[in-house]
């Protein structure tokens, strides 16, 4: 009798045990939280236009929507959109004009988000060169082909009654370092160069001839960019990532001191005149408080690609951007709800 109450017990202290180790468990899952969606997203530039990433990263606001981003630097569109393709990454920041590019080669890819819908670069030039004019017979260097650096330099020829490829030699060098470079070896008298490097290029005795941020150009210099099908299965994470980009704006143009901090991590860069002139220049003209994409920005990337290939007049801008999830971001009230958090926000 006694061995068959002490059995009982045991059995009781048992089922005690495996109830309380059950609750713990259960408790203990309420409260964790949920594990963040790991992500890769590819860029092409480092540079102010994609500088918000890095904020939006180290200020820990993709974590508060439940992402984990690993941002991978390409530097070209090609690379950036085969990545994309293959799914390596999930997510692309790059020009509307590499958008454009890669839907005119059958790649179903679409815009989602407008980062930098105006021009902000710079023609910066030799202490020699007084004009655009006296750029006649000599050679402007530019980034490549197609993109917003030849639309700029075309544009501004030709505002000045000079014929790119003809009065003025468009050269494609590669990127701002390299263009740099060869303005400072002498190779050439004139490059369109972006923040900081413009500022770092005045510092080493080089004018600044044409400001196209304060021209107010539309261009679609940089859009947050998806493969239309991972869109379609992964809606609910792009639009996490663009929540935390956004908030990451507001971010940007609220905590100035900290934000440069974080592009100097980012952007791997040191000097405080060009951070500061990347900093100001996008708070002032830049990054939207909507990042909605602008067709009339992505038309001009089209008639910039246009001057290379002719087809890219025939293709509507329209056909690459998936605008609703924005729009969506808007009628919800998140919008209004980021500004209500950040209020010091355009004071």
């Amino acid at each position: 009798m006694a061995g068959d109450t002490i059995g009982k017990m045991k059995w009781l202290g048992v089922r005690f045990f495996k109830v309380v180790f059950v609750f713990l468990i259960g408790a203990s899952l309420l409260h964790a939280q949920p594990v963040p969606k790991k992500i890769t997203v590819g860029i092409t530039s480092l540079s102010g236009s994609t500088a918000v990433i890095f904020v939006t990263q180290k200020a820990g606001l993709f974590k508060r929507y439940g992402l984990e981003v690993e941002i991978v630097y390409f530097g070209t569109v090609p690379v950036t959109a085969s990545a994309l393709i293959s799914r390596d990454i999930q997510i692309a920041l790059m020009s509307g004009g590499g958008t454009l590019a890669v839907a005119m080669a059958g790649i179903d890819v679409v815009q989602v988000a407008g980062l930098v819908n105006k021009l902000y670069s710079a023609v910066m030039v030799s202490p020699s060169i007084k004009s655009l004019q006296d750029l006649k017979g000599l050679s402007m260097g530019i980034a490549g082909l197609g993109g917003q650096s030849e639309f700029a330099a075309n544009y501004i020829l030709r505002k000045e009654g000079l014929m790119p490829h003809k009065d003025v030699a468009l050269l494609s060098v590669g990127g701002n370092a390299e263009r740099v470079a060869a303005l400072v070896t002498g190779k050439l008298k004139a490059i369109v160069v972006t923040p900081p490097f413009t500022g770092l290029t005045e510092k080493m005795g080089f004018r600044k001839l044409v400001n196209f941020a304060a021209l107010d150009l539309e261009f679609q210099t940089m859009g947050i960019a998806v493969a239309r099908a991972y869109l379609k299965t992964n809606r609910e994470v792009v639009m996490s990532f663009l929540k935390a980009i956004t908030e990451g704006i507001y971010f940007y143009k609220t905590h100035k001191e900290e934000t440069k901090r974080m592009m100097a991590s980012g952007l791997k860069m040191d000097d405080p005149d060009a951070l500061e002139e990347t900093y100001s220049l996008f708070v002032q003209y830049l990054y939207p408080d909507v990042p909605h994409s602008s067709v009339r920005s992505l038309q001009n990337a089209l008639e910039a690609m246009a001057l290379r290939n002719p087809k890219a007049r025939d293709k509507n801008p329209a056909d690459v951007i998936e605008d609703s999830l924005v729009t969506e971001m808007e009628e919800s009230g998140f919008i209004a709800q980021i500004r209500k958090k950040y209020p010091g926000y355009g004071k």
